[in-house]
Parts: structure tokens; sequence; C-alpha cells
């Protein structure tokens, strides 16, 4: 299975978590998991602003925006299932 980060989706975009990333990061990885990212979780990139803006997720009902250095941190994968 070929994956890539979350940072990575495009607005409009879903795809399946397969794993956390904890290296360096506990506490943001361990926030994630928290608040509901965790593997088999299907996650959709709701809106992309420009400039590095934190772009905004959609996961289990809820909304969450994310900055880079933490949507880094989750890894999906990269084929799109239904």
């Amino acid at each position: 299975m070929t994956t890539m980060s979350l940072w990575r989706l495009l607005a409009g975009e879903s795809r399946e978590i397969v794993s956390i990333v904890d290296s360096g990061a506990i506490i943001a990885a361990q926030r994630l998991v928290d608040i509901g990212f965790r593997e088999g979780q299907r996650v959709t990139c709701l809106m992309r602003p420009g400039f590095g803006a934190p772009r905004v997720y959609a996961l289990g009902g809820a909304t969450y925006s994310l900055d880079k250095q933490t949507a880094s941190l989750v890894i999906v994968s990269e084929e799109s299932r239904a």
C-alpha cells in the first residue's frame, strides 16, 4: 500500500488513516489520537487555503484545523476507496 501525508490531500479528497507518526512529536501525536485520528478512520480535506495556512479536515462528524507540522504526522493511504 502506498501512503502519503495528510497534508498532501486536495480539497474534497477522502482517505483512510494508516498510522500516526510519533517520532519527536509525541505530545502532538497523542493529541491527534485523543481527538479521533486513528488507524482505519476516514478523513476528508474540506479546505486548503493558500500561503501555508492551516487546512481544514473532517473526521467522524467533527471538523479540525491542522497546521502542516501536525497534519504531516498523519499518514493516509494514497489510494482512494469509496
